[in-house]
């Protein structure tokens, strides 16, 4: 696989993107394990956002600086879907012993941002080997795999669980397996133009994702309840 293409595609960012995402996965099951509520939930994604963000300024990448942005503002506009997950359909419920953003924990954009970011890049992986169709179909089959794991997780450390009104998967509904599969359809496609444009131009493709997530998840409730 050729990555000098694309710039900040190299090998050491691969390793670090796809370690941070094994770092990530094994707090969430050491925090599941000790039921250790939001405040790992807040230690790991701080952590992971600030060092994304220095990642990208210490070593110039200009391709983990794009995915940041893009992440970042579809992480803030994820917050109106928290919204309707917990005050419209009544499905997402949060502890509600820590710091809040309207119906979110405070540190959920930042978690939205290092996912969207993890899973771009691996889309970009995917786009380079097997093309943008390829890649978006692979990405999307993998999103709704990897879902159910991590809800399962994520309900075992306290740090979020669903109302058992709906078509149940382990811990997590059906529909918030069909919305996240659908998210993930999107990235290769979005990360690719934002690729092939000006920086400013990765904004307004974020703010195209964080209104995305929204559609998805009404779509996939109305569908998959």
């Amino acid at each position: 696989m050729n990555t000098s293409e694309i710039p900040g595609l190299d090998k050491k960012t691969t390793i670090v993107i796809l370690t941070t995402s094994g770092i990530l996965l094994s707090w969430s099951f050491g925090s599941s394990l000790l039921a250790s509520g939001p405040t790992s939930a807040s230690i790991i994604t701080y952590t992971l956002y600030l060092f994304y963000w220095f990642y990208a300024f210490k070593y110039d990448n200009p391709l983990i600086l794009r995915l940041a942005i893009f992440g970042t503002i579809a992480g803030i506009l994820e917050l109106a879907t928290d919204h309707y997950l917990v005050s419209t359909i009544n499905s997402l419920v949060y502890p509600g012993n820590e710091l809040m953003i309207w119906s979110s924990p405070a540190y959920m954009p930042f978690a939205w941002s290092n996912v969207i970011l993890q899973l771009s890049f691996v889309g970009v992986l995917l786009t380079k080997r097997f093309g943008l169709l390829k890649a978006s179909i692979f990405l999307c089959i993998a999103g709704g795999m990897y879902i159910p794991m991590y809800e399962h997780l994520a309900k075992n450390a306290g740090w979020w669980w669903y109302h058992n009104n709906t078509t149940m998967v382990l811990n997590a509904p059906l529909y918030v397996i069909v919305c996240e599969a659908l998210i993930s359809l999107s990235l290769p496609l979005l990360v690719y133009y934002s690729e092939h444009n000006k920086v400013g131009k990765t904004i307004g493709l974020g703010v195209a994702e964080g209104v995305w997530i929204l559609i998805s998840a009404i779509i996939a409730f109305h569908v998959a309840h």
